[in-house]
């Protein structure tokens, strides 16, 4: 467990990424499909570029700073063991300026970072705790991560991010923190979200209310996620071994937040 050596595995299959999926994820079946799931999330593909991208790595130690966070957090927050695989980022707009050059995936027993070279290897910091965050709820919330629901998404990033801005600083949290006023953020909740928070994560409206597709700005589910627990912590203090399982309802339904004293939540 901890960080597995994925730039042995890039020096020798760096242009064949279905290996590298067989090699991270034996038990599934199509690779190829799970290929393109990672790409949605920041996994390269394999070229010139994204190779001087993972020689930058190699020379900036990405994979030993990042095995030092993850002791790290996991001895702070007797967290669970998970493997990390770390890839290079594939660098488009989305991913190197929205993103900051820097993604992630978190399964219950495994945590996928892309990344690229930086400046400052905070960064990389405060993506090992907002993914281990993930990790560590997965692996203490009293709910199935099949039976998760929007609501469920919500809280996970914005109970992440409130992570990165107590360990890593305000500077370092995500972008889409600021991104909306929160008279935005609540006209968004009224009209969209609150009749939709018990949809499957399965469902294919999910992802659009989360990310910000189809007319829906752009990481609204993420900022909304982070404005709700901005307004519950500032009643109710969390510690982070409370962030690790207390339910997503509890937060919403508290009534010192506006989230709170909405339709959906008197229900």
């Amino acid at each position: 467990m901890g960080v597995i050596q994925t730039d042995a595995w890039m020096d020798e299959h760096f242009f064949n990424p279905l290996e590298l999926c067989n090699l991270a994820s034996p038990d599934v079946e199509n690779h190829a499909q799970y290929y393109q799931y990672l790409r949605r999330f920041g996994m390269y593909q394999p070229s010139r570029r994204t190779y001087e991208m993972f020689t930058r790595l190699k020379e900036q130690e990405a994979w030993q700073h990042v095995e030092k966070y993850y002791k790290k957090y996991k001895k702070l927050w007797k967290g669970p063991d998970v493997d990390i695989y770390i890839f290079p980022i594939e660098p488009t707009r989305q991913f190197m300026l929205e993103m900051k050059g820097r993604s992630g995936l978190t399964f219950p027993d495994k945590i996928f970072l892309f990344l690229s070279p930086v400046d400052d290897v905070k960064i990389w910091e405060s993506l090992l705790v907002h993914e281990y965050h993930h990790a560590a709820r997965m692996n203490r919330y009293n709910k199935d991560p099949e039976d998760y629901n929007l609501l469920d998404s919500l809280i996970f990033e914005g109970l992440a991010e409130h992570a990165v801005q107590k360990y890593c600083g305000k500077e370092y949290t995500a972008d889409w923190m600021r991104l909306y006023e929160r008279d935005h953020l609540q006209h968004y909740w009224n009209r969209v979200y609150k009749e939709r928070l018990q949809l499957s994560k399965k469902h294919p409206f999910h992802d659009d209310l989360l990310f910000g597709r189809k007319g829906i700005p752009r990481m609204m589910g993420y900022a909304l996620g982070a404005d709700i627990i901005m307004g519950y912590e500032g009643k109710h203090p969390l510690t982070v071994q409370e962030s690790f399982n207390i339910p997503s309802e509890k937060i919403l339904l508290d009534k010192n937040t506006y989230y709170g004293e909405t339709e959906q939540a008197s229900e």
